[in-house]
């Protein structure tokens, strides 16, 4: 107990001393970098992470416009931030406990924008656009067993960091491309609000692997809250190709609820399947992280009680597009989803695409213009719109 009481001490005084020194540092000129107090932010570090525990963080501004169509009179130009401060803590340094880990994500954002407002869309053009709240949003622990074959993850969690993911979708603003349409839009509980809930992760061979979960909460998109509890199981299978890697992702859910019908009545569940296609399809010689990739995925709901039934995307995402630009990439993207014939919309679909060029301006920071067009937004009266955004995030 002496030991784990001294462990503890050794990190509050490191947490407290990179507070101390960053908030003294903070009205330093450039050359404060070589002084004795950036020093000490670099001792403190190297304490924190022999106890392990390491600590980053990341600023994101979003700029948006509708640039054409939309809302009659929208507004000239809207902005929201978003920090986020992660604490990841290592329990193999700290407690002697082998294949743990201990997440705690917290944030601040404001919000919503104008794209909430002005824009009817039934998918979210911005996967950042959310109302105004500071909040502890994931708090989960992680144990690794059979030799890290096997991940098992309790607490509060987004659903789509474990199920939903779509490889080179991530940087794309629209959240389309980052997770499925037909469950973002109905039930999926992720950004800004986690889930509790439990998963499991199992690699049977290198190339196989089988996930399980259980969440009891759903999205904020439903007007109501359904009860019930979300399941979800995903099959995963990831190799080569003349060097160059793929993945295929088969999975389905079922929601224990009860949902509103569109006709009336109620639905005592509702379930789904999905499936990921991704592969990279050229890379230059000599260089792995340079090079073309692409994304195929498909989604179901239910018609009677979920906007969208079926959705379809895909997309091509280019990093160094240049030689000299090695981290920059250029990305390209298309949705298609479409609505329930059991409800009141004018149009039977409604389709995105998408297009963005990621700058790599220095260490942790990039600028990202970004483009989105969309054909009968909401499926209902609302012109096609041109929505025009920049993306700028700042990882430390």
């Amino acid at each position: 107990m002496a030991h784990a009481g001294s462990r503890f001490a050794h990190i509050v005084a490191a947490v407290c001393t990179l507070a101390g020194v960053a908030m003294s540092g903070a009205a330093q000129t450039p050359q404060a970098h070589a002084n004795p107090a950036w020093q000490q932010i670099k001792s403190a570090h190297q304490a924190l992470d022999r106890h392990g525990v390491d600590l980053s963080g990341w600023m994101q501004l979003d700029g948006s416009t509708v640039a054409a169509g939309g809302q009659p009179d929208p507004l000239g130009f809207d902005g929201q931030y978003l920090i986020d401060l992660t604490a990841t803590i290592n329990t193999a340094k700290l407690l002697h406990l082998p294949g743990g880990t201990v997440m705690l994500d917290g944030q601040s954002h404001s919000g919503p924008s104008i794209l909430t407002h002005q824009f009817p869309a039934l998918q979210d053009p911005d996967n950042m656009d959310a109302y105004s709240e500071t909040s502890l949003d994931r708090a989960w622990y992680q144990q690794s067993l059979w030799k890290q074959r096997m991940q098992m993850q309790v607490g509060l969690m987004y659903v789509d960091d474990q199920f939903f993911t779509v490889p080179y979708g991530s940087n794309f603003v629209s959240l389309d491309f980052s997770s499925d349409a037909s469950v973002s839009t109905f039930i999926l509980p992720t950004f800004p609000k986690g889930s509790f809930g439990g998963d499991v992760q199992v690699a049977a061979t290198r190339s196989l692997s089988f996930s399980g979960g259980a969440f009891d909460d759903h999205s904020t998109e439903l007007p109501y809250d359904p009860g019930g509890v979300l399941y979800l199981t995903e099959e995963a299978w990831q190799s080569h190709w003349h060097g160059r890697p793929w993945k295929l992702q088969l999975g389905g859910w079922r929601d224990t609820g009860r949902f509103v019908r569109f006709t009336g009545g109620a639905q005592h569940h509702a379930a789904g399947a999905y499936a990921v296609a991704s592969s990279k399809l050229w890379q230059p010689k000599g260089s792995q992280d340079r090079g073309l990739g692409m994304f195929v995925q498909f989604g179901t709901a239910p018609p009677a009680v979920a906007n969208v039934r079926s959705h379809i995307g895909a997309g091509l995402v280019w990093t160094g597009p240049w030689a000299k630009r090695p981290k920059d990439e250029l990305g390209a993207a298309f949705s298609d989803s479409l609505l329930t014939h059991e409800s009141n919309f004018r149009h039977g679909y409604e389709n995105e695409i998408e297009i963005y060029y990621q700058i790599h301006a220095y260490h942790g920071l990039t600028i990202q213009p970004d483009v989105e067009f969309w054909q009968h937004p909401s499926g209902g009266r609302a012109p096609n719109t041109i929505l025009a955004l920049t993306r700028i995030q700042y990882t430390f």
